[in-house]
């Protein structure tokens, strides 16, 4: 009697299992395909952290996030909301007395993700953050808006 049900059990699962392969198998994979993503494409990016010059120094990284899709052939190559990185190039601390030493955070960006994975490379124009002439410190503010470009062309699974 035991043999029975448990070949009977095994049997039914077995039959199970093949009917649920067969479903998913009937369902058609989304089609991938390589896409070349061309260098000096604009990548739109949000600041994703509020900094000031005296809280940073020079190196320290930055993160920021894609603002919109960028695509290619109306296939999404950086998804909106994919994390960027970036680093402070330079800072200039509080005021001197004389007006011309503001206080000032230089950052730009240098990478992002790809939907594949694939972190790619960009560049940006030196993004300045002053302050105003001898009042008070330089402050990036989270939402701050930056653009970049791809620096290389670079192939894409999308």
């Amino acid at each position: 009697m035991f043999q029975q049900s448990f070949f009977r059990n095994f049997f039914a699962s077995a039959l199970l299992l093949v009917a649920q392969l067969s479903f998913a198998a009937s369902i058609p994979a989304p089609s991938m395909q390589m896409i070349t993503l061309r260098a000096g494409t604009a990548v739109s990016l949000t600041l994703n952290e509020t900094f000031n010059a005296e809280d940073v120094s020079v190196g320290n990284a930055i993160d920021f996030m894609v603002r919109s899709n960028v695509t290619v052939n109306g296939k999404v190559v950086i998804a909106a909301g994919a994390i960027a990185e970036g680093w402070v190039k330079d800072v200039k601390g509080a005021c001197d007395g004389t007006c011309k030493g503001c206080a000032t955070i230089t950052i730009t960006v240098e990478s992002v993700q790809t939907v594949d994975g694939q972190r790619i490379y960009l560049r940006s124009i030196p993004h300045v953050i002053k302050a105003p002439c001898c009042k008070g410190t330089a402050t990036a503010e989270i939402g701050a808006n930056l653009s970049a470009r791809v620096l290389n062309d670079v192939k894409i699974n999308a």
